[in-house]
């Protein structure tokens, strides 16, 4: 008589084949998704903060609760520790800013199916192979992408301006980044959400940067004007100076670098700025103008009653001045749209922008009216920026600064009360000089930073990009790389400073787990900072 093995050891055979069919079948799959359908990375350094974060600090101050990050890769021990929330001119005492937490990096996904069907973007951000070390321990790199195949790029005054590959400098025309992608990378310089709490524990007097006769601003959190006659606020630069500044190079800059006005590179002055606030006018009649005065002329953004009516316009304007602030001529653009503004009592938001050569006012998250672009090329837009002969700022860059903006924001009809009073700016493209020590292939080059001088503009060819870091200050980027590795020279493309197509690994899409912390002073990094879970920008 045969022999059977009994039902239920077939069943425990049969689940176990299947169980090992199933894990097999798992992981081809899942391999063949990470390799060509999306991949995890880890944002390993600052490059691209604040958009992305690498190994970085943690900081917690007492005065004004704000919590904020510092690159990790200085040691912070012997350093001053600046509250972002006051201006780089307060330090914040050890005794008030805790022990900080040394956090890891952004972890995101990258698409890695999306290039192979459609042509990347300006201002994508894109993970790629680094051509200066493809096989090494940064072999992998997250930059933003600004230049394209077949075009001439120069940065001027922080912003991208290109061409057509055979254009003269003076052909190329700047490039706007596409509103939802301007909405991210604003970055703060003031806030007034974030109040000292004990100001007379600071090294130094404290004032908001704002200030006015008629108006108190060191209300908590609120500026109060009770007059309805004509009042102005006007930002004080030795406060906060209106620079490329940023809280998370804090422990990079030297104490020679320390932002003022008169601030010689790494820190830049910049005008492409957004001032928002929530308004509220106590009585009906209120009218405000905000003037933005840099680059030889004075922006405007308007809104006052129309003549004889209840009704309101937004106006967005451009004055040339001289030296002494004076009109030169004529207002020789403006915009114009009627608009309804909420009565008397309740909050209306605004926001003012002057970014990318262009003007807008927003009224509750939506444009009201802009943009009202001007359309300068490289050679204007630096005359006007610096306020110097051309020849002398080829002469001086990359250490020529442009000259400081002002800003006066005027009020009239009613008295009135502002919250949420911020000052933001967009990112800003440094210029530079080679350094050949820090250039890892031969031969090294020397000279102006790729794209950042008008006598060595990028040119760049067939699949051929140039990647930037949102930190401009200290990035290795497509500014400073210089020679490829030679497998990339031998083997892909051997043009230093850009990337080929062909070492593009993805766009980055989401930040899936964002900055994680240890549970204690030490630890294991563990803790993910789920407020940061975002789409990438």
């Amino acid at each position: 008589m045969a022999t059977t093995n009994p039902p239920h050891q077939l069943h425990e055979e049969g689940t176990a084949i299947e169980t090992l069919q199933s894990l097999i079948i798992a992981f081809v799959l899942a391999m063949t998704f990470r390799g060509f359908v999306t991949e995890g990375f880890v944002i390993p350094t600052g490059s691209m903060a604040p958009t992305l974060l690498g190994q970085h600090y943690r900081f917690h101050s007492r005065q004004t609760g704000a919590t904020f990050p510092v690159d990790a890769r200085v040691d912070v021990s012997a350093r001053e520790i600046y509250d972002p929330k006051l201006g780089p001119r307060f330090a914040i005492p050890r005794a008030d800013r805790g022990q900080p937490r040394n956090s890891m990096g952004d972890r995101i996904l990258v698409l890695k199916c999306l290039y192979p069907f459609f042509a990347p973007k300006r201002f994508d951000v894109v993970v790629f192979k680094n051509p200066t070390n493809p096989d090494g321990k940064d072999e992998n790199y997250i930059k933003r992408l600004v230049g394209l195949p077949d075009e001439k790029l120069l940065l001027v005054d922080g912003d991208v301006f290109v061409g057509d590959i055979d254009a003269e400098i003076g052909d190329l025309k700047i490039q706007r980044k596409p509103l939802h992608i301007q909405r991210a990378v604003w970055q703060t310089i003031y806030d007034s959400d974030f109040m000292p709490l004990r100001p007379d524990e600071l090294d130094r007097s404290y004032s908001p940067p704002f200030s006015g006769q008629d108006w108190n601003t060191t209300a908590e959190r609120s500026f109060r004007c009770d007059t309805a006659e004509p009042s102005t606020l006007e930002w004080d630069l030795h406060q906060i100076p209106l620079t490329d500044w940023t809280s998370y190079d804090m422990l990079m800059y030297s104490s020679r670098q320390r932002p003022s006005p008169n601030s010689r590179s790494p820190i830049f002055n910049i005008s492409d700025l957004r001032v928002s606030a929530g308004i509220v006018a106590d009585q009906p009649g209120f009218e405000t103008t905000l003037e933005l005065v840099t680059r030889g002329h004075r922006f405007e953004f308007i809104l006052k009653r129309r003549d004889g009516t209840g009704r309101y316009e937004a106006i967005v304007q451009m004055t040339p001045i001289d030296d002494d602030g004076q009109a030169t001529g004529e207002t020789d653009r403006q915009r114009t749209e009627n608009i309804e503004l909420r009565g008397a009592g309740r909050v209306v938001n605004v926001e003012f922008w002057h970014v990318d050569q262009s003007l807008s006012i927003y009224l509750d998250g939506k444009r009201a009216v802009g943009p009202l672009e001007y359309d300068w090329r490289p050679r204007l837009r630096m005359e006007n920026a610096y306020q110097l002969a051309y020849q002398e700022i080829l002469d001086r860059l990359p250490r020529a600064a442009p000259n400081p903006a002002r800003l006066l924001w005027h009020f009239r009809g009613s008295p009135v009360t502002l919250h949420r009073v911020r000052v933001d700016r967009d990112l800003y493209y440094q210029p530079a000089r080679l350094n050949d020590r820090s250039q890892k292939n031969q031969p090294a080059l020397t000279g102006w930073a790729f794209g950042t001088h008008p006598n060595n503009p990028a040119i760049l060819e067939s699949d051929q990009f140039l990647m930037l870091g949102d930190n401009s200050p200290f990035s290795s980027d497509s500014r400073l790389w210089g020679s490829p590795a030679p497998i990339v020279a031998a083997q892909i493309d051997d043009a230093p400073f850009i990337v080929n197509r062909k070492l593009l690994l993805g766009k980055a899409w989401v930040v899936y787990f964002p900055a994680p912390y240890p549970l204690r002073d030490g630890g294991r990094a563990v803790i993910p900072d789920f407020g940061r879970l975002r789409f990438i920008r």
